[in-house]
Parts: C-alpha cells; structure tokens; sequence
C-alpha cells in the first residue's frame, strides 16, 4: 500500500496528540481530554503506527516531540479547526441560521478596533458563533482567500489574490512616549529630536519599519539605538517604562493610550495604510455588510484623522507599499 493510501488519523488520536503537544505530557493531555493516561498512551502509540513516523521521544515519564510532530502539530490543528467549523455550520442549517463566522486580523487592528466595532453592532446582528483570530498580515489574506475565514483586517502592504479589498483607511503614525519624557513638552515631534532617544519600532523590516527607516534615510542618519519587537502595544509598554520614544500605529496608540503615555504627532507623514478583505466571488452577508460599517465608524472614532478610500488605484497602492501620502482621495 502507498503512502497516499495510508488511513486517515482517527480526530480522537489528533484531539489526544494536540492535548499531549499542549500539556507536554500524557498524563496533562490524558487530563484535558477526560481519558485515562494508558488510554492516550496507547493512541499515541497507534496514530505513530498509522502516521509512519515517531513523535515523541519518550525518556521514562518524559516525553519530547519530535521535529515531525512539531510539523504535524499546525496541520492536526487545522483539521481539527476545520470540523470544529463543520459542526457549528451544520448546526446552524440545521436549525436555519447564519454560519458561524470566523474573522482574521493582524494584532493592531484585532485588539485596538475590532472590539470597538463588534461592541457597537445590535444585538442579533452576528451569528450564534464568532470566532476572532489575531495573526500575520499574510495569514490574514489566506486565510480569507481560502475562505476559512468570511472578514479581515490587514495593513499593507499585501498581496491579495482571491480577496476582495472592500475599502482602504489610511491615517498617520504617531510618536509615544512617558508622559514626562522631554519631548512630551512638543505640540509635535520631528524626527530630528529622536536624535538623543532610543527609538522604539516594530521589528518587521516590510511594513511600519520600512517607512520609519526610509523616512530617517532621507534626513541622512539613523537612530543611534533601536529597540524593536513584533507587536505595536509592546512598544507602547516599553515607551511607559521610559526605554525610549516609540512609533506607533494610531491605532494602537489610541486604543491603548495609559494617563502616564503621552501621544503626539509626528512632522513628517509616516501613513498607516489598512484595508478590509472578504473571499473574492462571495457577496457580503448583512452581518458582514454591518461589521464593515462598525470598523468604519470605529476607526473614525479612533482616528479623527482617518482617510478613507472606497476603491483600489494605482497611485493608492503605491502610496500604501511605498509609504507615501496619495495624492488625491480615490
């Protein structure tokens, strides 16, 4: 028999496998499942048997996964993930409701606006099962694209076959800093004042960080420390122990603005572009209609200053991967 003809693990060894990779050993995951430890054991050791590879070295009472279950582990989880969805979908014919609807967003836009947005949606306008995820700009896209999920928020730049680009939202990025920071006395910060600060930015070379650094080249010098991570709200927290002056999503910024922070614009345009995305050839639900409407109105609220583009150009797209301001509203 061919590998491609290999049985299909059983979703009860990959419920125990994701348990065990959770918990880290037979007994937690045994636990988490409500199944006796010899029980999971003996799971393991078959869907080892099926799957044609070992997945935990196994040490006495300790285990460690291997580089195959480290590999394993996202596709159990998807599939898994994908009959969760199942259920719920059928549930829902069953009983002549919305699916469940699943929404993807980068971190920014997924803790600073999406909340906003469901929060002020009438009650009994989303379905009976929401699920929100927080991932990469690019996972956002395919996920979407892939239909897993029905409604994204992403930043760009991006590349978006499959999608449909509902609307664009553009506003600055702001500077954040302690609330007795030098440069908190300034209406406005230039570029120049970070001269004597560590700058805070976002680790990712491709997005925010592109424009920041591009914009310093253009000034001829860079910051003379940098300290950087992987999520907005991270950097507004080492801006509150006073490691430096931050740039920032306004969105962030707003969102998770503390009395001891203070926020300022910057003297250059650093543009903030994001987008909402639904699967190409699927027309809007009301719900989704509504939701788009609720992030609209909640980035307005969020952001005075928001731009708000109704469809795609070529001047905007370059604006949105270049960095720089569009010229005209599209």
């Amino acid at each position: 028999m061919g590998d491609m003809d290999a049985a299909l693990p059983d979703l009860r060894q990959l419920e125990a496998f994701c348990a065990v990779m959770a918990t880290g050993s037979m007994t937690g995951g045994a636990r988490l499942v409500g199944r006796s430890q010899s029980m999971v054991t003996r799971m393991m050791q078959d869907l080892e048997a099926g799957l044609g590879f070992t997945l935990f070295h196994r040490n006495g009472p300790r285990i460690t996964p291997t580089e195959q279950a480290l590999r394993f582990q996202p596709e159990a989880l998807a599939l898994l993930g994908g009959v969760q969805r199942l259920r719920e979908n059928v549930h829902a014919i069953a009983h002549d409701v919305e699916n469940s609807l699943h929404i993807c967003a980068i971190p920014a836009l997924a803790a600073g606006l999406l909340p906003l947005a469901l929060g002020s949606l009438k009650q009994g306008t989303l379905p009976r099962e929401v699920h929100v995820r927080s991932v990469p700009a690019d996972e956002v896209v395919r996920a979407v694209g892939r239909r897993d999920a029905a409604f994204g928020l992403v930043s760009f730049p991006f590349n978006h076959p499959g999608v449909t680009l509902q609307w664009i939202g553009m506003a600055p990025c702001v500077a954040v800093m302690r609330a007795d920071d030098r440069l908190a006395a300034n209406e406005c910060v230039s570029l120049h004042d970070l001269a004597e600060s560590r700058l805070l930015t976002l680790a990712n070379p491709f997005r925010i960080r592109n424009t920041i650094e591009r914009a310093f080249a253009q000034m001829g010098w860079t910051p003379a420390t940098i300290m950087d991570s992987n999520m907005a709200v991270v950097l507004m927290g080492l801006a509150r122990a006073g490691l430096g002056v931050g740039i920032v999503d306004p969105v962030t910024a707003g969102a998770f603005h503390q009395p001891d922070l203070a926020i300022r614009p910057l003297d250059v345009n650093l543009p903030f572009f994001f987008g909402v995305v639904t699967p190409a050839g699927l027309t809007p639900s009301p719900a989704l209609e509504a939701l788009s409407r609720a992030v609209e109105d909640a980035a307005r609220a969020l952001m005075p200053d928001l731009r708000r583009y109704s469809h795609e150009s070529a001047d905007l797209i370059e604006s949105a991967l270049y960095g720089t301001e569009p010229v005209e509203d599209a």
